[in-house]
This record gives C-alpha cells, sequence and structure tokens, in this order.
C-alpha cells in the first residue's frame, strides 16, 4: 500500500486523504483535537509528512537527510507555531498515527535503510572529527649540570605525533558501510518498483477483472 495514498501536496500544502481517515488511529486523533479549525491535527500531519514519508513519488524533500535532521527542519518550517521535536514526539495522538502509518506505508527494506542513514550519519560525523595528529606522553632524557658534574633524568613531555592509523581505520569502515548502504538502497528501489506494478494492478480494471475471488472468502452474515 502506497503511502500516498494518506498524505500527499497540493500547491505546496500537505493534504490527508480519504482513505487516511478510514485507519482508526488518523480519524480519532482529529474527533479528538481540541483545537481551532483542527489546526494542531494538520500540523502533526504536516511533521508526519516531512519526517516520515522519505519513499515513493510525493516524498518529502528531506527524504536524504537523516530523522534528527528532518525532525528539526521539519519543526522550524512546517509546522505553525508547534515549534519543538517534543510537541509532536510526546504527544500519544501523533505517535500512534505515526506507528500506524509506518507499519501499513513502509516495507522492511525501507525501515532498515531509514535508520542506516541515522547510524551513518553519526559516524561520518564521527571521522570528520578524527585529528589529524594526537597529544602523546613520551620520556625525554634531559642532561643537567649538579655540583660540577654532568646527570641525566628523565622527563615527560608532550609531543604531537600522526593519528593516520586511527584515520585510515575510519575510513576504511566509511568504505564498508557506504557498500552496505549501496546494497540497502537496491533493495528499497526494487520495492519501490514493486509498489507501482501493484499499484498499477489495482487501477486497472482490465487486471483487476483478471483476480480470482471466491464468495467463500467473505463472511455472509446470518438472516
Amino acid at each position: 500500500m502506497s503511502s500516498e495514498l494518506f498524505l500527499y501536496t497540493e500547491d505546496g500544502v500537505v493534504k490527508v486523504s480519504d482513505m487516511a481517515f478510514q485507519i482508526p488511529e488518523f480519524r480519532d486523533f482529529r474527533r479528538y483535537d481540541t483545537t481551532t479549525n483542527k489546526v494542531f491535527f494538520y500540523s502533526a500531519m504536516s511533521y508526519i509528512f516531512y519526517v516520515y514519508q522519505v519513499f515513493g513519488d510525493d516524498r518529502s524533500y528531506m527524504y536524504n537527510m537523516s530523522l534528527t535532521q528532518r525532525k528539526l527542519r521539519a519543526v522550524k518550517f512546517h509546522t505553525g507555531r508547534w515549534t519543538k521535536v517534543e510537541d509532536f514526539d510526546d504527544n500519544k495522538w501523533v505517535q500512534k498515527c505515526v506507528e500506524i502509518y509506518l507499519e501499513i506505508s513502509r516495507t522492511r527494506s525501507e525501515v532498515l535503510f531509514d535508520a542506516f542513514k541515522t547510524d551513518i550519519d553519526h559516524f561520518m560525523d564521527y571521522v570528520q572529527n578524527i585529528p589529524h595528529t594526537i597529544k602523546q606522553s613520551v620520556s625525554v632524557p634531559v642532561k643537567y649540570k649538579e655540583d660540577g658534574k654532568t646527570k641525566e633524568r628523565i622527563e615527560i613531555v608532550e609531543v604531537d605525533i600522526s593519528n593516520t592509523e586511527e584515520r585510515l581505520k575510519a575510513l576504511k569502515q566509511a568504505k564498508d558501510l557506504d557498500d552496505l548502504y549501496k546494497r540497502l538502497l537496491a533493495d528499497v528501489q526494487k520495492d519501490a518498483k514493486m509498489k507501482k506494478v501493484n499499484s498499477r494492478r489495482f487501477e486497472n480494471p482490465v487486471e483487476v477483472s483478471k483476480i480470482n475471488i471466491s464468495d467463500k472468502e467473505f463472511p455472509i452474515a446470518a438472516e
């Protein structure tokens, strides 16, 4: 089932489809929202769209960002007077909608891929912050004169040494993560093609007529 069937954009505004209101979590949230004109409900729908609709043709323009980045940008630009991530992440009605939305609209590959983007972003931040040199304490013999005699003592000093080994190790890990990213992306793209094929089948009356359904598959109420 395509996520576009629930939330979509029209002239830059996030809209909620009639199908979304068939889902109890969405329907109940709107019903019990006490804000004027249900403005919090619709702000939450914008939040869900921009943060979580990152697959499909009508996807959030933030699809390539990590989950954390999408949340921060969504509340900054798209949710009206609710400007904190906690306004939505700590709200039980919003979270129920998020949970059912993800359960229905995403494949397992899409769930893994989106979670992995956050992990890889954190790792890339770590790699970029690895210093080229590090401080290391070394023992240095120091000669000095005392009572006319040359003596020697050991002093501990800090020197800058190359941090190449750690940087190369991290870059190797980054390459492995990039390879995994490409494999997960290929799985997601395969799922996207299947979604389109299935969508076209149910939109085409000829294809629908080919589906054989037995009357026995539907329960009939007793008279």
